[in-house]
């Protein structure tokens, strides 16, 4: 069994050093406000924002993941990455028009004005914390277990090394420290699946070798058309169920601020836009990792997670890289460099982003009449917290078993499903009220959360695909007198259980009576989007003569002004009063994508100012 050598950990010292570098030379650099340090003025450029957008939802989770997806389960998997890039395009036409005008710090800020309640605010910001905090921890256990694997380092010693670091250039640079080490880390991510796909087929063969390879093996599915909703990955649940669990994450906090922070609402379309090219590229890299990962195994006739090699089949491909790539100095800490550039990301953004809510949804009352200066330390201060809550659950998370794909899509569908639902009925129905957004977030948070809970005990396990054969493993056991295996276990020195299938889960789905918690985690974002949805209409309706609504039409989706517009007949559209006795003027529509908005501080000082926002 290979493990890093010098050249490897030298190739990761850089990356880490680079990352802290870029921390410490905004921080120098750049001026101590409230402004700067979560939105960097609003004056940040397209295309570093648009990578770093890219970067912060695409974690270590998916660099392992994925690949090891494509062994486990097949290539149904590239359905999603197609459904995902539809998202983006969504986003241009829903979230972008809606938020970027208000000139918000917080996203969560928009559902306490349109449903002018704190407490509905307070509710979508403890959803979307959630969400935030549980994804950090499994992106950032995600490359622990992986350097776990591959050098026999205790999982806690890499969680803590790469949460610290993460934490203390974020803490100390703001958004724009987090911004350009995601354009760093994103060389770092194509690099090394470029690599290692290189690489390997001095090792395998050509593509088309390996195609067949996988033809063979039955890994390559493209054709589970059935409509069974339990069924974990068919057509419909990915396309439809996986672009509600992705939609979700256009109406995140992380990606609120990046988008916020672009000079234009032209150029954050633009930045929306641009993720598409670069998610389609990501995924067919890793389609094709994956692709390599099968082939090998096969070929080499040696699966690591039957013979004992390892004990989570999510650490199967760095377990490949460094078989791979071992011989080649410095190579293997490449790949584990992008591991680790992936989890930085995301942990940077995440703790960026729940620094934000903290100062301006949490703490907003307390720092209403604090400086400048005051806000941003309480803003530093809550950034070094939240990366130390998230090394603490990183380390929490590591008796949990199954695809951490899985478990990443489960947590947005889980959290963001309700969250997105909430956002849809106040930017859809105007008579939506704080009653209906109340019950809806409620509602749609209880059935998603005891689906999954339910589903992960009681539910009816996906069986894996036949795996490669133990051949080598058995003749090269026989020679060392069979304590290859033994050896092997000791080095990986793991405390994380082997994810054998649970007896429990030994049904299949033909045996069993059709049970909501059977549904496959693909459909939770779309169950929490509707229950929420629906709860929050009806509830709105019968509560409608207590609390009656009449929003701003800027506090709907553009579609939906036009829509009620005509459905109401009316002409006339307000301003919206933003904080701070300003109000919104709206840019003329001949250069409305190409001039950022301006305010009329003396039509502001006439306008009334509402009693909550």
């Amino acid at each position: 069994m290979q493990t890093l050598n010098t050249p490897d950990y030298i190739v990761m010292g850089v990356m880490l050093a680079l990352s802290f570098g870029i921390g410490v030379f905004f921080a120098v650099r750049s001026k101590n406000t409230r402004e700067n340090y979560l939105l960097g003025n609003r004056q940040m450029g397209v295309v570093s924002v648009a990578v770093s957008m890219f970067v912060t939802l695409q974690s270590a989770v998916s660099l392992m993941g994925y690949p090891a997806e494509i062994y486990t389960y097949g290539t149904m998997i590239i359905y999603l990455f197609i459904s995902r890039s539809f998202t983006y395009v969504a986003g241009v036409y829903t979230c972008l028009p809606l938020l970027y005008p208000l000139r918000i710090v917080s996203i969560y800020e928009y559902l306490g004005r349109r449903f002018d309640s704190t407490a509905v605010r307070m509710m979508g910001t403890s959803f979307g914390m959630l969400q935030t905090v549980i994804y950090m921890a499994v992106a950032l256990f995600s490359p622990a277990l992986a350097l776990q694997t591959c050098a026999g380092i205790p999982l806690w010693m890499s969680i803590v090394i790469v949460g610290l670091v993460g934490t203390v250039y974020t803490s100390i640079g703001g958004i724009k420290s987090v911004v350009w080490t995601d354009v760093v880390q994103s060389v770092f991510m194509f690099g090394g699946m470029v690599l290692v796909i290189v690489l390997s087929m001095n090792r395998i063969g050509t593509l088309q070798e390996v195609w067949e390879i996988n033809l063979h093996e039955k890994r390559v599915q493209l054709n589970e058309l059935s409509p069974d909703p339990r069924v974990r990955h068919s057509v419909w649940g990915i396309c439809l169920g996986g672009f509600f669990n992705w939609y979700v994450n256009m109406f995140i906090q992380s990606t609120m601020q990046r988008m916020c922070a672009i000079r234009s609402m032209k150029g954050a379309s633009i930045a929306f836009l641009l993720n598409i090219p670069m998610l389609l590229l990501y995924g067919l890299l890793l389609v094709i990792t994956g692709l390599f990962l099968v082939a090998y195994y096969f070929t080499t006739k040696c699966d690591p997670y039957q013979a004992g090699y390892i004990t989570n089949r999510n650490q199967i491909m760095p377990f490949f890289v460094l078989d791979v790539l071992g011989s080649y100095p410095g190579l293997a800490g490449l790949y584990m460099s992008a591991l680790f550039s992936g989890a930085l990301s995301s942990l940077s953004s995440g703790i960026n982003a729940l620094a934000a809510n903290t100062v301006e949804d949490v703490l907003a009352t307390p720092l209403r009449r604090a400086s400048e200066r005051t806000s941003t330390i309480v803003a530093k201060l809550a950034v070094c917290f939240y990366g130390l809550l998230a090394i603490g659950m990183a380390y929490l998370i590591r008796t949990l078993q199954g695809p951490v794909t899985q478990m990443i899509q489960a947590v947005d569908g889980a959290a963001g499903g309700p969250l997105l639902g909430m956002f849809f009925l106040g930017a859809v129905f105007p008579k939506a009220n704080k009653v209906g957004a109340l019950c809806g977030g409620l509602s749609a948070l209880v059935v998603t959360v005891s689906i999954s809970v339910l589903q992960k005990l009681h539910g009816v396990a996906t069986t894996p695909l036949h795996p490669a054969p133990l051949d080598a493993c058995a003749v090269e056991s026989y020679q060392e007198n069979s304590t290859m295996s033994f050896t092997a276990l000791e080095l990986l020195n793991t405390t994380v259980p082997r994810d054998d299938i649970q007896l429990s889960h030994h049904k299949t789905l033909s045996d069993v009576p059709f049970y909501l918690y059977d549904v496959s985690y693909m459909w939770y974002g779309f169950i929490g989007f509707l229950v929420a949805m629906v709860v929050g209409v009806i509830t709105s309706v019968i509560t409608a003569s207590r609390y009656p609504q009449s929003p701003d039409p800027q506090l709907l989706f553009p579609f939906a002004r036009r829509l009620w517009k005509k459905v109401s007949g009316t002409n006339g559209m307000q301003l919206t009063p933003l904080p701070g006795n300003e109000t919104y003027i709206p840019p003329q529509k001949d250069s409305q994508e190409d001039t950022p908005p301006t305010f009329n501080s003396e039509v502001a000082s006439t306008v009334k100012m509402p009693s909550q926002i």
